[in-house]
């Protein structure tokens, strides 16, 4: 684990937190339905990489492997929106989000240990423990279970094992698909995956394109621009290239920093409490981080 390829998660999930505040916004600036959302913010952050790389002329036809590779992240990506999103309104954000992230590090360790590899040591489950510990105690009287059921708990169990499977799946890059034209491709076609999930939903807004619905405005597209580019396109470019060093048990435990940097801008722009649970929290959140850390002592990859 090479600490440029750790700081690349940690400022992946650190961007991933702004998601929440600036969807917040968007919803309450339009009628877009989360699942709206969901969708426009992976639809932008495909075409923001492929212009991208248009511009610097480095749109070229990907080998078979490349191309199963981006198709299958950005599949597991879609399912990870449409089942987080969904969890909702069938329990509460505290709890999908409690579930949907925390479980993805503990569904990584058992897919480690089913098919026999090296089992996470002794320091990185106890700092699992903490994280977790920390998630709960920050979400705090959030947990509201709701009136589904089931139903919200098992759909966030199904978002947090599609966040640990697109983390599992590239543990290994593959010849031919660099960071940036691997989320392009996966991020173009998960957005256009969640197309008929979010019609289902009821797609409406200020505007339509094409008939579908869209904000209107440079203040509604200065949202989901930031959401698209930066929270989304940025933020994957990041994780995915942090992959190639960063085992995905400790990436996920990593990715426990996106409540906390959301319970934290939230306080400021919403004005939120976190109280002292919160802020304790939170603290745990940040200490398991630290504890994740590569040694400064660790030797830098060569290539």
């Amino acid at each position: 684990m090479q600490p440029r390829h750790f700081a690349s998660v940690v400022t992946a999930a650190t961007l991933w937190g702004f998601g929440g505040v600036l969807g917040t916004m968007l919803s309450r600036h339009s009628d877009l339905g989360s699942m709206s959302i969901a969708m426009w913010r992976m639809l932008v952050a495909g075409a923001a990489l492929l212009l991208y790389l248009a511009v610097r002329r480095a749109l070229r036809p990907l080998p078979g492997p490349a191309w199963r590779r981006a198709l299958l992240t950005g599949a597991l990506t879609a399912l990870f929106e449409a089942c987080f999103f969904s969890a909702i309104p069938y329990s509460s954000v505290g709890l999908a989000t409690l579930i949907g992230i925390g479980s993805a590090p503990v569904c990584v360790a058992l897919w480690d240990w089913a098919h026999g590899r090296q089992r996470p040591s002794a320091a990185t489950l106890g700092a699992l423990v903490l994280a977790l510990g920390g998630l709960a105690l920050l979400l705090g009287g959030s947990l509201d279970a709701g009136g589904g059921g089931p139903l919200g708990p098992l759909l966030a169990l199904g978002a947090g094992a599609s966040f640990a499977a697109i983390s599992v799946v590239n543990r290994t890059p593959v010849d031919g698909l660099g960071p940036v034209e691997h989320t392009a491709v996966a991020f173009t076609w998960g957005g256009l995956l969640l197309v008929p999930a979010a019609a289902l939903a009821g797609i409406a807004g200020p505007a339509t394109l094409g008939g579908v619905g869209a904000p209107s405005d440079a203040y509604g597209w200065a949202l989901t621009l930031g959401m698209g580019v930066v929270v989304t396109a940025l933020a994957y470019v990041l994780y995915l290239g942090g992959l190639r060093t960063v085992p995905p048990f400790v990436a996920t435990i990593v990715s426990l920093l996106e409540p906390l940097v959301a319970a934290i801008l939230a306080a400021f722009v919403f004005g939120e409490r976190l109280g002292w649970a919160g802020i304790g929290g939170g603290a745990a959140l940040a200490a398991a981080i630290v504890l994740l850390r590569p040694q400064r002592d660790e030797p830098e990859s060569i290539h």
